[in-house]
């Protein structure tokens, strides 16, 4: 047995020789024999919320020599309050599904047809053991992959980049179909539930969270002038805000892929020439990936991760980036391409009022320094309310500094949802 080298704590009590050593040999070989492994977190407060991530530093021997392997590992964070804690074990089977099954599937198709994979990390294991459930992945840090600062917004570099990936998935996602005797990734798979959509108890959590982070933003936009409008229609969609988003979490699009479900800033890591410039992009954290219409990652995306005037320049060059993109490997596989780039604009238009609900509740968080990250180990199904106002109360609070990143963020997308006619 390996000599585990520091007591259980909440980042590593999960882990077991057992689920190490399986990482292991299904990464370096069934001959590699575990001898010691030992947790080294490397993430800080706000890169994750859902799971627990940090890295697993692994001693082993293969063929004599003594080596030494990083895994980083996502875990159950087990949390206190009941809905959330409940939702979490169909979260990682999902994830662990699409990277084992459904993402090898789509790679498959892409090599065939002469494309590169798409860029996600390798798994070596997983345990679906409700409540200490466990993925242990590739550390793309040994490939020099590093996270882009989350409060810069994203320049058109990082965005293309980004961009390409997200069009090479939902084109993949659409040739795995073609294969399968279901023509449905959803019904081949059966994984791509979300508990809140049915479950009261869950559903009144995300409701209470998504109309805090709206309230945050009508009463920061309370204090510019001329904005008043803008205030009464943050409030007047704030209460059916879950359904909207429960709505563009459907399968009941005219166009539907596989989407990433979850592309900001945290979730994407890249890698540099010499010269700084990036090239190359991994999608990370697949475990909202669902069937919906392709917009729901652009409006995410961009509503998210960006500067107004980066997003407002480059939005052509964006949206035209995506589509070649999708439709170069739909006919490079003899498929047939749902829509042309003006059907794609004209969709992106009408569904931007889900770029901005999403801007609302994410930006805030994107722009969040360590002490104004929501701490979802501290709610409890008792303090939900309480927990909320704080939250309201730092989210103001940001807009009030010096320094502030998010009230400027606010303004552009505002003006973009005004100019769009989505707030009148």
């Amino acid at each position: 047995m390996a000599e585990v080298q520091e007591a259980e704590t909440k980042t590593n009590r999960h882990l077991t020789d057992q689920s190490v050593g399986e990482a292991l040999k299904a990464d370096v070989g069934p001959e590699a024999h575990l001898v010691s492994w030992q947790v080294n977190d490397f993430t800080k407060k706000g890169d994750n919320y859902a799971c627990i991530v940090t890295s697993v530093v692994v001693q082993y021997t293969l063929e004599g020599a003594h080596q030494e392997k990083t895994y980083v590992a996502k875990m159950n964070r087990n949390f206190s309050l009941t809905s959330m804690d409940d939702m979490m074990n169909p979260v990682f089977v999902r994830e662990g599904t699409c990277f084992l099954e459904i993402v090898p599937r789509m790679n498959k198709l892409l090599e065939e047809i002469g494309f590169p994979v798409i860029g996600t990390a390798k798994i070596h294991s997983c345990s679906y053991e409700k409540g200490k459930e466990v993925l242990l992945l590739e550390d793309l840090r040994a490939r020099n992959f590093k996270m882009y600062d989350r409060r810069r917004g994203m320049d058109a570099p990082h965005a293309k980049l980004v961009l390409k990936e997200l069009g090479k998935l939902h084109a993949a996602s659409l040739l795995l179909e073609r294969t399968l005797p279901t023509h449905d990734i959803t019904k081949t798979w059966e994984v791509f539930t979300d508990a809140w959509k049915t479950d009261e108890n869950a559903r009144r959590l995300f409701e209470s969270i998504i109309c805090s982070q709206l309230e945050g933003a009508a009463t920061i936009m309370e204090k510019v002038p001329n904005y008043e409008f803008v205030v009464k229609w943050i409030r007047k969609n704030k209460e059916h805000a879950v359904d909207i988003f429960l709505e563009y979490y459907s399968n009941t699009f005219q166009h539907m892929v596989l989407v990433h479900g979850d592309c900001w800033n945290n979730n994407l890591l890249f890698r540099y020439n010499d010269a700084g410039d990036p090239i190359e992009v991994m999608l990370i954290d697949l475990q909202v990936m669902r069937k919906t219409t392709p917009v729901v990652d652009l409006n995410y995306f961009l509503y998210s991760s960006f500067n107004g005037p980066v997003r407002k320049l480059n939005f052509e060059e964006f949206l035209k980036t995506y589509h070649t993109s999708f439709s170069s490997v739909l006919k490079a596989g003899e498929a047939p391409v749902p829509f042309t780039l003006e059907e794609l604009h004209k969709e992106f238009r009408q569904h931007k009022i889900f770029g901005c609900l999403s801007g609302m509740v994410l930006l805030p968080i994107v722009l969040s320094e360590a002490a104004d990250v929501m701490d979802f180990d501290e709610m409890t199904d008792d303090n939900i309310e309480e927990i909320n106002k704080e939250r309201l109360k730092k989210v103001v609070n940001m807009s009030q500094k010096e320094d502030d990143l998010l009230k400027p963020r606010f303004l552009d997308m505002f003006d973009d949802m005004i100019e769009a006619g989505v707030i009148s």
